[in-house]
């Protein structure tokens, strides 16, 4: 659960993710914002999950997508509203048609 803004993406308290980091992003920056994360208490494990104890402000929906998902992730893509749109089509889409 999450929310687009001018300043960045929020991802909401109560989002669940992936415990595990995948292959692909051990040492790098990706694994050390999780661990900086779980550090600041702003994601706790629990039922195996990592659980969002507050909102949180993200620079990109990307880095907040990685930050759920353990792995690289393209944020625009990967968050969808309830009708199955994602960001891009909800966000940079529009613009592009009213521009």
């Amino acid at each position: 659960m999450g929310e687009y803004t001018t300043e960045g993406f929020v991802v909401l308290k109560g989002s669940k993710g992936r415990v595990e980091n995948v292959a692909s992003i051990q040492g790098t920056s990706n694994v050390q914002t999780r661990e900086s994360l779980v550090n600041d208490g702003v994601m706790a494990p629990q039922d195996g999950l990592y659980v969002f104890t507050r909102n949180h402000l993200f620079p990109s929906p990307s880095q907040a997508a990685m930050a759920l998902m353990g792995r690289s992730a393209n944020g625009w893509v990967e968050w969808k509203a309830a009708n199955g749109k994602t960001l891009d089509e909800l966000k940079r889409q529009a613009v592009a048609v009213v521009g």
